[in-house]
């Protein structure tokens, strides 16, 4: 009675803390969580502003930008959005101006003289050809891009009130409009993270439990293990939000996980007891769990540690879903068999077992060459798949392809030079110099030329740039001044440029005259070409800037998240690594036999050879979110082999052939319904419109069958090939 009341209560108390649970998604936990570029970073955000604070608006007229209605109207939309508290800057074409000096000072131009339509032609001509205004209008002349640069918005309310705020601005203005930044992918992020975890958990739910009902064809027999997994979930999801966790970009996967990986345990524990011939209940129950305790530990222990793993992958969402995953397997192992008895009933039949296992039994016996032959023909072909396997992430690829966010930056990136930030800090090498001296803006200069024409990108700043500008504005604003002065008139146009930068007349790219940056926009070219990329830069840098004179270093929310990526192979082997040898230490001690945990592991790692070959083979990159595959595959499919080697230790027949068959009637069903339950969990993930659940369904799905397949033929052919004492008792 008292553990009745214990469940009771927790169930009650952490149930109520799932009303605090809530969706996130930021970009910058995509951050590695380790590493000297997150210190740099943090040093270069006390100077500068995040560089991800920005949204891109593009109004379109399809009659052509320069029309004198539509630039009003542009007008007015960008003075309505300025007013919004979470804005800091908005600047466009329409409400830029570009300083001239004259002999009162300096007089403010506007880059479109809006009200004197005579001179748009002219205007439209300066701007296309100054490399730093060019690409605020598209291609065609029909798209006007507005920069805005919003405060660092910590709180998602916050990003959504502002992104409510921007959409019923700009649908009451009937404007043509796309909206591109964080804010925006933000939102779309969290949205699907909701409908995932929504459908996800309803679809899991009624699954999970006919599943049940049609393997024990018993409604009294299903509500045991369906509640267990229930339970489970319940007492995740409120430690969770008890400690003040999101649902993240990978958090929404937990409830199919619990539910279904959990379910495993409970139907070997009912399993266990329908074969138990004692005539007590009590008996029947002390022994059943006696039976499977140990194994059930360790398929706990091991599953575990393959979430667990995922820690090494040094990113946040990732991590935080091995913990939880990996907690919430723990705690089903303690709740199946802490409560899991008390649900279990006298009435349970024994269970029949099927002649259809010892068929299967024989004829994997009996076809050994062929089973050989078939195994080793798929790891050939895996490891050419694994040849062509590359480490790349289009993070907004995972978004579905009629999805209007998507579009809305890959029409940015194809007609308006980037929608992704990109930073390079630049500074003096020698503390005595300042950012603006002539050879040191000369060095900045090269690289400017370089990003520009090699790289490419668009609507770069640096202090280069500035340099320029001052000059131009020094010289009547032509287009044609836009370049370094001469040495003779340099200082002169430094000291313009001071006093330029003290009256906010410039973009802010400089600190001081100690530290600045090179900033600009690039399109989406994925993160293994954006890396080969800045690899071909830091080339370019070390054969021709002076390091005596200048230093630079790669930063920026683009750069980190790239990073990621490209030291995600790296971490995956270290975790899977770690994970198998943990596992290993695991079997090991409760086999006692080097040459059976050799064997255990074979049919175990197959899985993953077959999965990285497959996603090589129909180039489907391995990036962050399905990274997570191996290590999880791994946790999961060695416990079938847990389970198959725990009876045949305890079988008592003579021969090795008598042994596995024996192993095959009273192990192999329970193998493969624990299996397709958690496959039937994993399938539910195919059913979204997110790319990185969808694939991340259809490989767990295909590597725990190919698991099952393994455990089934691979294995008894190794125990009957390297004979150990377990086979021949």
């Amino acid at each position: 009675m008292a553990i009745t009341i214990l469940w009771i209560v927790m169930t009650a108390f952490l149930g109520f803390q799932l009303s605090s649970l809530k969706a996130d998604f930021e970009f910058e936990k995509f951050f590695p969580t380790d590493d000297p570029d997150i210190d740099f970073y943090s040093e270069h955000l006390q100077k500068f502003d995040y560089d991800n604070d920005y949204l891109i608006l593009v109004l379109t007229n399809y009659e052509g930008v320069f029309q004198r209605s539509f630039l009003e109207q542009t007008l007015n939309i960008s003075e309505s959005i300025q007013q919004i508290d979470a804005i800091n800057t908005v600047f466009s074409l329409v409400n830029a101006q570009l300083p001239v000096k004259g002999p009162m000072g300096y007089a403010p131009i506007p880059l479109i003289h809006l009200k004197e339509p005579n001179r748009y032609r002219a205007d439209s001509l300066k701007i296309v050809e100054h490399p730093v205004f060019r690409n605020f209008l598209s291609k065609d002349a029909n798209s006007l891009l507005v920069q805005i640069n919003h405060k660092h918005l910590l709180d998602p309310n916050d990003s959504k009130s502002l992104n409510e705020q921007l959409i019923n601005l700009l649908e009451e203005s009937g404007l043509n409009y796309r909206l591109a930044g964080k804010v925006i992918a933000q939102e779309s992020f969290i949205g699907y993270i909701q409908n995932d975890f929504v459908l996800f958990l309803a679809a899991a739910l009624v699954l999970s439990f006919g599943l049940l009902i049609v393997i024990f064809r018993s409604l009294k027999i299903a509500l045991m293990p369906y509640l267990v997994s229930l339970t489970s979930l319940i007492w995740l999801l409120g430690i969770m939000s008890l400690f003040g966790y999101s649902i993240t970009i990978l958090g929404s996967l937990i409830p199919p996980v619990i539910l279904f990986v959990s379910t495993s345990d409970s139907i070997h524990l009912i399993n266990a007891f329908r074969n138990t011939s004692e005539n007590d209940h009590v008996s029947r129950l002390q022994s059943s769990v006696q039976k499977v305790l140990i194994p059930t530990l360790l398929t706990s222990v091991t599953t575990a540690i393959g979430f667990f793993s995922l820690w090494t992958l040094d990113t946040a969402p990732i991590q935080e879903l091995g913990l939880f995953a990996g907690l919430g397997i723990c705690i089903a192992f303690l709740i199946t068999f802490a409560f899991g008895p008390l649900l279990i009933k006298r009435s349970y039949p024994a269970e029949n077992r099927s002649n259809r296992l010892e068929s299967l039994g024989n004829w994997v016996l009996s076809n050994q060459k062929k089973i050989a032959l078939f195994w080793v023909v798929l790891i050939g072909i895996s490891g050419y798949g694994i040849y062509a396997l590359k480490t790349d992430a289009y993070l907004l690829k995972d978004l579905p392809e009629d999805s209007q966010v998507r579009k809305d930056f890959t029409f940015v990136d194809q007609e308006l030079g980037g929608s992704k930030p990109w930073e390079l800090a630049v500074w003096p090498a020698d503390s005595n110099l300042s950012l603006f001296d002539e050879s040191v803006i000369h060095e900045i200069e090269k690289i400017d030329q370089y990003l520009y024409n090699t790289y490419p990108m668009e609507r770069l700043v640096s202090p280069a740039t500035l340099v320029k500008l001052s000059n131009q504005i020094n010289n009547g604003g032509l287009n044609s001044s836009f370049e370094i002065p001469e040495s003779d008139s340099y200082q002169r146009t430094i000291k313009s440029l001071q006093q330029l930068l003290k009256r906010q007349m410039l973009p802010n790219v400089s600190h001081g005259n100690s530290y600045g940056r090179i900033a600009a926009f690039i399109p989406e070219y994925g993160s293994h070409e954006t890396n080969l990329r800045n690899d071909q830069l830091r080339s370019f840098i070390v054969q021709n800037i002076d390091s005596e004179i200048l230093q630079t270093r790669l930063t920026g929310t683009t750069y980190l998240i790239d990073k990621s990526h490209e030291v995600l192979s790296y971490n995956l082997l270290k975790g899977l690594i770690i994970g198998i040898l943990i596992i290993s230490v695991v079997l090991g001690l409760y086999f006692r036999s080097v040459k059976l945990l050799l064997i255990s592991l074979v049919p175990n790692i197959i899985p993953l050879l077959a999965v990285a070959g497959f996603m090589g083979l129909i180039g489907v990159p391995l990036k962050l979110t399905t990274s997570v595959i191996f290590a999880v595959t791994f946790g999961i499919a060695v416990d079938d082999t847990i389970h198959f080697l725990a009876v045949l230790n305890k079988s008592k027949d003579k021969t090795t052939r008598e042994n596995l068959l024996t192993t095959y009637k009273s192990a192999g069903k329970a193998i493969i319904l624990t299996t397709l339950i958690i496959v039937s969990g994993f399938s539910l993930f195919i059913l979204s419109s997110f790319g990185a659940t969808y694939y991340l369904g259809l490989f767990m799905t295909i590597s725990l069958m190919i698991a099952l397949l393994t455990d089934l033929t691979l294995l008894p052919l190794l125990l009957t090939l390297f004979k150990t004492k377990e086979t021949q008792r």
